[in-house]
């Protein structure tokens, strides 16, 4: 391009380097010592590269902090390269939409396997926070990071990065759809799960994918679809049966269970728990796996609930045994609690159905459980 073309500071940019000799790569060399020296970090060779490139060409003017490090390093004041003057042709200064792509695929460059451990323990951070003080106190926190790590897989380009922040947003957004139903905000809960499934996809991890699916059927589930939410579940359970690890299909079998009780189908239930019970691994704990919480404890507490449901009421003694290892886990222990409730309600005991409301109640008010309290109402017209 013919300099005279250029807006002046370009220009001279252009000039005061090549009147030094230097190529891009030595002036690159030259800033880092620069930088350095004045306690400043710049960003990787390439993108550096890029960005000397966008100057010298009147794509773009410097910022301030890359002002002052190269009048530092040409030893120049600001106006001896023309960043003071008026940008009299429109160089320099591009559309505002076409600053934020870049500024975005700049970023989203910047993503590598230390940023995506990041991200993850973000997500696993928010999940902690829920299970024990519920979703309203981490709402905020749980918008923002959805849309971060949303905006970054938009504009990622590399298989890797967009694998890892797929998988991300899959966990993140899945977590989301399951406090929406907690909530009963169902209309929101169902869009964070179409989510989950596009970027479990994009993932490739038919894992999170399952999940992501089964738990969709909840909201089914609480719009009174039973038959529909089974389906789904079912659906998730067998489209990748073979590739699903045995945390996630024990987890499954524990949903199926949970959708033949709503439907009333007792013996079904009772069978998708026993197969949910022989598919646990001897050691649930699978790191891979964070956001399936499930173990010997926790499918007592699920088959318990699944029998209340039925009409059951002999299984107080199981449910009692599980509270042990709710634990850090709020929300759920306001469930089973409500199911206890309910048991001993119907064994007349109700000074102890009355303790165990009144705990689930502060548990729900903790949580912010919609799905709790309600729940709490019709069995207190029973107290």
């Amino acid at each position: 391009m013919d300099n005279e073309g250029l807006p002046l500071y370009a220009q001279r940019l252009r000039r005061i380097r090549n009147e030094r000799s230097w190529t891009q790569r030595e002036l690159i060399r030259y800033m880092r010592q620069s930088a350095a020296r004045h306690g400043t970090k710049l960003v990787n060779d390439d993108s550096l590269k890029r960005r000397i490139s966008d100057w010298e060409n009147g794509r773009k003017l410097p910022d301030e902090r890359y002002q002052a490090i190269l009048c530092a390093l040409y030893e120049v004041e600001p106006e001896d390269l023309a960043f003071d003057e008026p940008n009299q042709q429109g160089w320099g200064k591009p559309d505002p939409g076409v600053m934020e792509l870049m500024t975005r695929l700049e970023s989203a460059r910047a993503v590598d396997d230390e940023m995506l451990d990041l991200f993850r323990f973000q997500t696993n951070a928010i999940r902690l926070k829920d299970r024990r003080l519920g979703a309203a106190v981490v709402a905020d926190e749980m918008s923002a990071h959805i849309r971060q790590v949303d905006q970054l897989l938009k504009h990622a380009m590399l298989p890797k990065q967009r694998a890892g922040l797929a998988h991300v947003l899959a966990d993140a957004s899945a977590l989301a759809g399951w406090q929406g139903v907690d909530t009963e905000s169902l209309h929101e809960s169902w869009e964070h799960f179409e989510r989950a499934k596009a970027a479990a996809s994009i993932a490739e991890d038919p894992s999170i994918l399952a999940f992501a699916t089964a738990e969709q059927a909840y909201v089914l589930l609480e719009l009174g679809q039973a038959d529909s939410a089974l389906q789904l579940i079912r659906y998730a359970h067998g489209e990748n049966r073979s590739r699903l690890p045995a945390l996630t299909r024990s987890w499954l079998y524990g949903a199926e269970a949970e959708a033949h009780a709503a439907l009333g189908d007792g013996s079904a239930s009772m069978s998708a728990m026993d197969m949910a019970s022989a598919a646990l691994p001897a050691d649930p704990n699978d790191p891979d796996l964070p956001f399936l919480a499930l173990n010997l404890v926790h499918l007592a507490r699920w088959r318990g609930s699944c029998l209340v449901r039925l009409g059951d009421t002999e299984v107080i003694d199981s449910l009692t045994n599980a509270l042990a290892g709710m634990t850090g886990f709020a929300r759920a222990e306001a469930g089973l609690r409500c199911d206890l409730t309910e048991a001993l309600i119907a064994h007349d005991r109700t000074e102890e159905a009355r303790v165990h409301w009144n705990e689930a109640k502060k548990l729900s008010t903790v949580t912010s459980s919609a799905r709790a309290r309600r729940r709490l109402v019709r069995l207190s017209e029973r107290l």
